[in-house]
């Protein structure tokens, strides 16, 4: 692949040229300017360009490296990453490996969850009416599966009438439709980090995202509203309960502010509810505080077991029809069987069971990890699927990362959930449900210690 005549913006600044080279390399990774597999030009090539030593850019593109936006190949040059990319981090195939990675699946609390799924396929294979199983469903689901979805968004505070659910292929699928039906040329509002999935419907629907500012609270409602007088956005994609990926719980107060804000621009709010039901006596959500904009998400492959891929959302009854459209254009129909075992598990309890166990494995699993990780700075709920593990300045996320996967551990580092790849921050999310049992956590926690204390730092520090 020949090299991109890539030429960098430098900026003025204080510090040294190799710093402001590999800023610029980030911030055109952000607009777009470079792109995944580009080969940059090389380090004669640059330095003419720039008027630098060869030096000056070899450690250029080294800081570039340990930031995790270029990989060097020897004899090849020096490539753009593909930041967007979780399955260069975390091949899930690989069994060989401990998964404390970003595509972790959720916990599987003991036997309980695989007992209930085969007494409940059981039962289905048992039942004189199968064969209306086994064809195809309104494209919005039943009136049994929208009354069924109804009750389990009552589990987490969320009032709904059966004629405002859409049954959905899971709580991706009702984000594209959400996204689909809401957005507008001028894009999304989203968390400047957020669940890779937002992101990749964004994307595939064509939708520029625009990052607003979080703290340890969730969005900041100041920067919300600069976010919506810059990019006349009027859509706020956002995860106040159980945030993905830093485990922040939004406050009622910030709620509250956030909701005003949009009600002063009109934005309409798509609220990521997948991972409320692991919190427990969680602030109302945003649903409750703004039903008359807000599109809430649930499903319960998070809180049952990873195969019940059904998911429901709640919107204005005014969209069910444009939602209806969008689910036939999108997957058609939903699995009739699998939308009857969550119809079925709703009602007599066992989602709620299953989800009681998985916080109890959750609280568990935190408890693990404060144990081997306590002395480290790190964010995280005490009923969270994962943490997240801000990294010491004179190291860098990603090296921690391939030092890991060289050890057969993997990590999420933190560019997969950043809106702006190329800014993200010094820090990685560390799954504790992967992890086939606590005793494989420990040994993945042990070794993410061992590295975390190493006095081995890059060459760059």
């Amino acid at each position: 692949m020949p090299a991109t005549t890539w030429t960098p913006r430098l900026r003025r600044a204080r510090g040294p040229l190799y710093a402001a080279i590999a800023d610029a390399i980030a911030a055109d990774i952000t607009r777009g300017k470079l792109h995944a597999g580009e080969r940059l030009p090389t380090h004669r090539e640059l330095a003419t360009v720039v008027g630098a030593s060869i030096g000056t850019i070899t450690r250029a593109y080294a800081e570039a490296e340990r930031r995790g936006l270029v990989r060097s190949q020897v004899g090849s040059g020096t490539f753009v990453r593909d930041l967007t990319d979780p399955a260069s981090y975390s091949p899930m195939l690989d069994r060989s490996r401990i998964d404390l990675g970003p595509t972790a699946a959720p916990i599987v609390a003991g036997d309980l969850g695989h007992c209930a799924l085969s007494a409940a396929l059981a039962g289905l294979a048992a039942r004189a009416d199968l064969g209306a199983l086994a064809g195809y469903q309104a494209h919005g689901g039943s009136e049994a599966q929208r009354a069924a979805g109804a009750r389990w968004l009552a589990t987490t505070g969320v009032e709904a009438e059966d004629d405002e659910i859409t049954v959905c292929s899971g709580a991706q699928h009702a984000t594209v439709l959400a996204l689909s039906a809401l957005a507008s040329p001028a894009g999304v509002l989203v968390e400047e980090l957020t669940h890779p999935g937002v992101l990749a419907a964004a994307g595939w629907l064509r939708l520029p995202t625009h990052p607003v500012a979080l703290d340890q609270h969730g969005l900041v409602p100041d920067a919300l509203a600069r976010a919506c007088r810059d990019s006349g956005a009027r859509v706020l994609c956002c995860t106040p309960t159980h945030h993905n990926p830093t485990t922040a719980v939004m406050p009622k107060e910030r709620r509250l502010a956030l909701v005003a804000v949009c009600r002063e621009y009109g934005v309409s709010i798509v609220e990521d509810g997948a991972l409320a039901p692991l919190v427990a006596d969680s602030p109302p959500p945003l649903a409750r505080l703004a039903p008359e904009r807000t599109w809430h998400i649930t499903s319960l492959s998070k809180a049952t077991i990873p195969a019940l891929r059904v998911g429901f959302l709640r919107a204005p009854a005014a969209a069910r029809r444009a939602l209806e459209t969008a689910a036939a254009a999108t997957v058609w129909s939903g699995s009739p069987l699998l939308a009857e075992i969550a119809v079925q598990w709703i009602a007599d309890g066992t989602a709620i069971a299953l989800r009681d166990a998985r916080r109890a494995e959750a609280a568990a699993r935190q408890q693990l990890a404060a144990a081997r990780l306590g002395h480290w700075h790190y964010r995280a709920h005490p009923t969270a699927y994962f943490l997240w593990l801000d990294i010491p300045p004179q190291r860098r996320a990603l090296e921690l990362v391939e030092q890991a996967h060289a050890r057969d551990l993997l990590l999420g580092p933190s560019h997969l959930f950043a809106a702006r790849p190329g800014n993200a921050p010094n820090a990685i999310r560390v799954s504790l449900a992967a992890a086939r049992s606590r005793a494989e956590l420990d040994r993945g926690l042990t070794i993410l210690a061992e590295l975390l204390d190493s006095p081995a730092w890059s060459a760059l520090q």
